[in-house]
């Protein structure tokens, strides 16, 4: 999935837009290829690429599905971003252990 947003959406994005390297089911580990957004926010411009709150994302490797907003907490969480406290809450970094 490339991570460009170039055109009006009236979707809601989630705050959290993984990298395609990030793009992976939470679960299982399953690729783009088992991993995907089955129904796309009806809101959501066709041309869009990032992730909206209300995409439903399915994975067909172990067979569960998430709404784009769980999955992007999700995916945050595994890879331990936070919201980083520097720009008031609009971009995220790794966690300090």
């Amino acid at each position: 999935m490339e991570w460009v947003h170039k055109v009006p959406c009236k979707a809601k994005h989630t705050k959290f837009q993984p990298s395609d390297e990030e793009w992976r089911c939470p679960r299982c580990g399953a690729n783009a290829e088992y991993f995907y957004i089955d129904e796309p926010d009806p809101d959501a411009h066709v041309d869009c690429t990032l992730l909206h709150e209300k995409d439903f994302v399915v994975c067909e490797n172990c067979g569960k599905g998430w709404s784009g907003k769980r999955v992007a907490r999700m995916l945050q969480e595994k890879h331990d971003y936070i919201i980083c406290p520097t720009c008031k809450g609009k971009g995220f970094i790794k966690k300090q252990h």
